[in-house]
């Protein structure tokens, strides 16, 4: 228990170093802009400047940041192709129009600390409720109209000059908002918010209130420990009983494997001893793989609770929150032109499908392995529970050994499945990043071409396996035909079938190849004799042996349960000069036709040597010729003279 805290402070740490990697070394060129409230320059007012922007109809809308909070948005009128050659110089974007009033805004913040700092110490105010009347007093918000434009103005000091903020345009007027939507009214809310936010920012800089949250981090930060070490401590538990369900299904393997070879027995005999172990194995494998889902749950979820409690701790301070907006992300879905109730970027982000809201970079990458792994580790859960399910239903021989096939099978597909859902993902995501330029997209298109021609072979093996698995045509444990090939199922894949055959020999076959397949194991088999017994015998008597061998052979308890229905003679099926053919049938287990058709002719064999029965010998035919054949002696004399 005590080793378990250094690890956790090591884990939390770990998540610190990740996040600054990430910044220093992906994103390095483009700090200043991807974590608005770093860069204070005016002269940088481009629309290539990183500022979220966010549709609604035909808007564009942007969030204003002071210190990386976000205070108020602004809006532009989304531009058509033909309409950028005719905008003027002043109808400016909203990401634009963003990053102009955080870079004003943050000059006026710069001179209100200067001012606290520098200039109220020698008047004589040096407590900071006296510093905060002063600052408001100095600080003058003005709403003016300006050739029909509603502007905002702030003035600090006093009698300094002001400086035009915001002014009010269509696309502001525009927007979904509660109150009212003239202009004057638009720049009077805008002057109320920048100067409680201005005031609220020079606040959050003062010693008490960086005290206050350094409390409050300490104390979100201890929670977050005890919450890691709580999920450790439970995906331990979870890790002992893991070990243990692989032991028992290793036990059960061994079990298996000691079923079908004792005795000195073959696997095909033995087959049908294996169906309480399989079924006991699909219970262990469904549970072991809804372990391995908790553990893989527990393990991420630790990553993201430290993800949002190290972007909520970075949201405490006003220099460390521009690192929450690029952790957590952005959002604008509570803005509105009168009030600013902002929500959380995930919940947003999800709520609006993305339309108001985004991620930010760790996060969104940490989101795409859990929801990866949580998909795999789900994916084989399910289909080892569903199999289970069906094999509960279907508890006949068949579909139990075929119940294999298919968790592997299934397994594949859902891995499949999900690895393409994800390739969709990350390259809509670089699209929207605008990463995947024209030479990408020609690159990517050849590789797909080449890709696509390789493939053929690789896609027709699959589309037959899964068409194999469907039909069940076979599945591990068969003995069938494919050609000239035979032997038993060992393995089978989407891509290939392996056989195993009587002399060893491991044989593959791509399931594209496979074409028509005699499986002699399918439900049930067949004992299909047929003997040759002389023509000096009792047809009625040897029927009568055979019959009552069959029937002994039947009833037998060593054989009765290997024999599904009672053995039948089929009767005299040809008259030759070996003797006389007579056919039996005996319906069996799948795979059993073999030892049951062997331990028959034995019995036969004693019951003929008992009854004096001979077997079919061939004839030899004997020709007697009483008198030569006239024309030939006359052909053979005329031959004669010739030569």
């Amino acid at each position: 228990m005590v080793l378990r805290v250094p690890r956790i402070l090591t884990f939390a740490l770990f998540n610190c170093l990740l996040i600054l990697t990430l910044v220093l070394a992906w994103e390095f060129p483009a700090i200043a802009q991807s974590l608005p409230g770093l860069s204070f320059s005016e002269d940088e007012i481009t629309s290539e400047s990183y500022v979220p922007v966010f549709t609604r109809g035909n808007l564009d809308i942007a969030p204003i940041f002071l210190d990386g909070k976000i205070v108020a948005g602004v809006s532009s009128f989304i531009k058509l192709e033909s309409d950028k050659e005719d905008s003027g110089a002043s109808d400016y974007s909203a990401a634009t129009r963003s990053h102009l009033i955080h870079s004003k805004l943050q000059k006026i913040l710069s001179n209100m600390i200067y001012y606290s700092q520098e200039i109220l110490p020698k008047q004589g105010i040096s407590q900071l409720d006296d510093q905060e009347k002063e600052l408001r007093k100095q600080l003058v918000t003005t709403v003016s109209e300006e050739q029909g434009t509603a502007i905002m103005s702030v003035t600090f000091p006093q009698n300094d000059t002001p400086e035009i903020i915001y002014s009010v345009n269509e696309a502001d007027i525009s927007r979904p908002r509660f109150g009212t939507s003239q202009p004057l009214k638009i720049a009077e809310n805008a002057a109320k918010i920048a100067e409680t936010e201005l005031i609220q920012a020079w606040k959050e800089r003062q010693t008490p209130h960086l005290k206050a949250q350094g409390q409050r981090a300490s104390l979100i930060f201890i929670a977050l420990i005890v919450t890691s070490f709580s999920l450790g401590w439970i995906q331990k538990k979870l890790a002992i009983r893991s070990i243990k369900l692989k032991d028992m299904l290793s036990n059960s393997e061994t079990v298996q494997i000691q079923d079908n070879w004792i005795s000195g027995l073959s696997r095909i005999a033995r087959r049908s001893r294996i169906i309480p172990v399989q079924l006991q194995k699909f219970t262990l494998s469904s549970s072991y793989s809804l372990n391995a889902f908790y553990r893989t749950a527990l393990f991420w979820s630790q990553w993201l609770i430290w993800m949002l409690g190290i972007g909520y701790l970075t949201s405490l301070f006003y220099l460390t929150r521009p690192w929450s907006n690029w952790i957590v992300g952005v959002t604008v879905r509570g803005i509105r032109a009168e009030t600013i109730v902002l929500g959380w970027p995930p919940a947003d982000w999800l709520l609006s499908f993305g339309r108001e809201a985004n991620l930010g970079t760790p996060l969104y990458v940490l989101l795409f392995f859990l929801i990866t792994s949580l998909a795999i580790k789900g994916g084989d859960a399910l289909c080892d529970f569903l199999v289970r399910q069906w094999s509960k239903q279907k508890s006949i021989q068949r579909h139990i050994l075929r119940a294999r096939t298919l968790v592997r099978a299934s397994k594949g597909w859902m891995r499949a499945i999900i690895y393409l859902l994800l390739g969709i993902i990350i390259f809509y995501r670089l699209h929207q990043l605008g990463k995947i330029t024209q030479v990408v997209t020609i690159l990517l298109g050849f590789l797909s071409f080449a890709l696509s021609l390789a493939s053929q072979d690789l896609l027709k093996d699959l589309i037959s396996g899964v068409l194999i698995l469907w039909e069940d045509q076979y599945a591990v444990g068969d003995v069938i035909f494919i050609g000239e090939h035979a032997g038993l199922v060992e393995k089978i894949t989407l891509r290939v079938t392996q056989l195993r055959n009587l002399d060893g020999e491991l044989i593959t076959i791509p399931n594209g190849s496979i074409g028509v397949v005699r499986n002699l194991s399918s439900e049930w088999s067949q004992v299909n004799y047929a003997i040759e017994v002389s023509y000096d015998n009792d047809v009625d008597r040897v029927l009568e042996v055979i019959e009552a061998t069959a029937q002994q052979l039947y009833q037998d308890p060593q054989w009765q349960e290997k024999i599904l229905e009672a053995p039948e003679i089929l009767g005299i099926d040809n008259i030759s000069h070996k003797g006389i053919l007579i056919r039996l049938l005996i319906k069996t287990q799948p795979l059993q036709q073999w030892p049951v058709g062997r331990e028959f002719r034995r019995r036969l064999k004693k019951a003929f040597d008992e009854q004096g029965i001979e077997i079919g010998i061939p004839k030899q035919i004997e020709m007697h010729i009483t008198e030569p054949y006239p024309k030939m002696s006359n052909r053979n004399s005329n031959n004669s003279n010739r030569s």
